[in-house]
C-alpha cells in the first residue's frame, strides 16, 4: 500500500472497507483527517442527489477527525446514523414533523459504543415518518434515491443508511428494523444487512424488546460483523450469550430450506424468483444441501401484525395531537397515509391485541418446531425489484390502496420482527433493468453466528463489493 503522501484516498474507499481503513491509519498510511475530508468531498459530490445524508455533520467530522487518536477498530473511520438514534447535541426527527425539535441531550447505548468503535460520525441519514414505510420519502426529509437508479426507491425504513453505503459516502451505517427495515434497503441497494435477534443488541433506537432491532448496513461481511459483534448486550439480563466476532466462513454444512411464496401464498416477480434460485444453486455448489420447504406462516399473519403494529401510529397521532392541541389531519404534522393508519388502527379492540399477541406466541412456537427440519431458511426480501419513487408514498393515493401496495411489498420479513429471529440480506444479482435484488437467510434466535458464516462464503463466492452503482464514489 502507498504512503499517505501518495495514495489516492478516494481509491482507498473504493477498495477497501470500514476495518481496512482503520487498519490503515493504525499503521500511519493515512490520517483520519484525510479519510474524514475524502467523505466530506463524496458527500458533497453525491448526496445532493441521492439526499441520502438528511443532517450533515461535516464540520465536526473534520474538527473531530484532526485530533483524533487512532483507537478502537474502527479507528477514523467515517459513519453515519439513521436519524432515529439519540446522538448527543443532535436532533433526532425520527423522520416525522412531531419530532423535528427533538434534541438529544444523551447519545443511545449503541451511539456510545459506536463513538468508542473509533467512528467519525459525518451525519445521520434520511428515514419515513416514525418507519412506517418500505420507502425513504416523506414531508419532513424529502425522498432518497437509490444510488442504482435514482428514479427509484432505496427501501425503507433505512434507506438513508443503505444508500450511504451503497453509494460509498460511508463504509457501514447504523439501520434499525422494525418489519423489514434493515433487510429491504439492503436488498435494494445491493448491500449487506443483518437483523438481530430480539434483544440481542444494546438500546438504540428502541429498547429492543418490541419488534424492533439496531444494527447496520455494511459493503463487506467483516464490518458488519464487527459491528454486531460490539453492539450486543452483554447485562447480566441479557437473554443471549453474546457472540464472538465472526471472522470468516465455517466448515459446517448446512441443510437450507427454501420457499419462494410470502405469506398470502403468492410467487415473486420472476426476476426475483430467478434470483433467489441462483443463490440457492450458489448455495448448494459450495456444498450445502438445499430442499424445498414451506413456511408455516399464512395471510392471517397480516392482519396479526398490524393489530399490534398499528397502535405504534395510534401513538404518533396522540403525540402529534398533544403537540399541537388539534387534530393531526388540520395541522399537517403527521404524513396523510400516517394519520390514516392511526385511524385505521384505532378501530381494533383491546381484544383484538390480545388474539394478536396470542397468535404470535403460538405461531412462535410453530416456526420455532419447523426451524429444526433446517438450519436456514431462505427467501425473497421482498416480492419485486425496487419500486420507482412515488409508487410507496404519495399522499394522494387512498389509504386502502396505498396499503395493499405496502403489504404486498413487505410480505416477506416482518416474520422475524414479531417472532423474535435474525435475518439478513444478501445482494442476489441484478434485475435487468441494472437494479438489485436481495435474497433473504433466516436462523433460529440467537443464531446469527450460523448467518454471518454463510454470509462470508457466499460473499466470497460472487464478491458484490466490486460492484458499484452509477451513483457512487466509483464513478465520480
Amino acid at each position: 500500500m502507498a504512503s499517505a503522501q501518495t495514495a489516492d484516498i478516494k481509491e482507498l474507499f473504493i477498495k477497501t472497507d470500514g476495518l481496512g481503513l482503520a487498519e490503515l491509519v493504525k499503521a500511519g498510511e493515512v490520517t483520519p483527517l484525510e479519510l474524514a475530508e475524502t467523505a466530506v468531498e463524496n458527500a458533497l459530490a453525491l448526496n445532493g442527489e441521492l439526499n441520502a445524508i438528511t443532517t450533515p455533520m461535516y464540520e465536526q467530522a473534520l474538527a473531530k477527525a484532526a485530533v483524533m487518536r487512532p483507537q478502537g477498530p474502527f479507528a477514523g473511520v467515517p459513519f453515519a446514523v439513521k436519524d432515529n438514534l439519540d446522538v448527543a447535541g443532535q436532533y433526532t426527527t425520527h423522520g416525522s414533523k412531531v419530532y423535528e425539535d427533538s434534541y438529544a441531550q444523551h447519545s443511545a447505548p449503541l451511539a456510545l459504543v459506536q463513538d468508542a468503535a473509533g467512528f467519525n460520525l459525518i451525519g445521520k441519514t434520511n428515514m419515513p415518518e416514525v418507519g412506517a414505510l418500505s420507502t425513504s420519502e416523506g414531508q419532513l426529509l424529502g425522498p432518497c434515491s437509490n444510488p442504482w437508479d435514482t428514479a427509484y426507491s432505496s427501501g425503507g425504513s433505512s434507506g438513508g443508511s443503505a444508500a450511504a453505503v451503497a453509494a460509498g459516502l460511508v463504509p457501514v451505517a447504523h439501520a434499525s428494523d422494525g418489519g423489514g427495515s434493515i433487510r429491504i434497503p439492503a436488498a435494494h441497494c445491493g448491500i449487506f444487512g443483518l437483523k438481530p435477534s430480539r434483544r440481542r443488541m444494546l438500546w438504540g433506537s428502541s429498547d429492543q424488546t418490541t419488534y424492533a432491532a439496531d444494527n447496520c448496513v455494511s459493503r463487506s461481511v467483516r464490518d458488519g460483523a464487527m459491528l454486531f459483534a460490539l453492539g450486543q448486550d452483554r447485562s447480566p439480563t441479557a437473554p443471549f450469550r453474546p457472540l464472538p466476532f465472526v471472522s470468516g466462513p465455517s466448515k459446517e454444512r448446512l441443510t437450507i430450506g427454501i420457499d419462494l411464496k410470502n405469506y398470502f401464498g403468492d410467487m415473486p416477480d420472476p426476476e426475483v424468483q430467478a434470483a433467489v434460485e441462483a443463490m440457492a444453486e450458489v448455495c448448494e455448489q459450495l456444498g450445502h444441501t438445499v430442499v424445498e420447504t414451506q413456511s408455516p406462516v399464512g395471510p392471517e399473519f397480516e392482519t396479526r401484525f398490524n393489530q399490534i403494529f398499528g397502535f405504534r401510529m395510534v401513538g404518533l397521532a396522540d403525540a402529534a395531537m398533544a403537540k399541537s392541541g388539534r387534530p393531526p389531519a388540520e395541522t399537517g404534522l403527521l404524513e396523510v397515509f400516517v394519520s390514516q393508519w392511526a385511524d385505521y388502527a384505532r378501530k381494533y379492540t383491546p381484544e383484538d391485541v390480545a388474539d394478536a399477541n396470542r397468535y404470535m406466541q403460538e405461531l412462535g412456537v410453530a416456526y420455532a418446531q419447523w426451524l429444526t427440519e433446517i438450519d436456514v431458511f431462505l427467501s425473497p426480501v421482498t416480492k419485486a425489484p425496487p419500486p420507482k419513487l412515488g409508487v410507496h408514498y404519495d399522499p394522494t393515493v387512498p389509504f386502502e390502496e396505498m396499503f395493499s401496495r405496502l403489504s404486498e411489498a413487505v410480505s416477506y420479513t416482518p416474520i422475524q420482527n414479531a417472532l423474535g429471529l435474525p435475518g439478513m440480506s444478501i445482494p442476489a444479482g441484478l434485475s435487468t433493468a441494472g437494479l438489485p435484488i436481495g435474497s433473504h437467510f433466516v436462523a433460529s434466535a440467537g443464531r446469527e453466528d450460523l448467518l454471518l458464516s454463510l454470509a462470508y462464503e457466499l460473499e466470497e463466492a460472487a464478491p458484490w463489493a466490486q460492484t458499484w452503482a452509477p451513483n457512487s464514489i466509483a464513478n465520480l
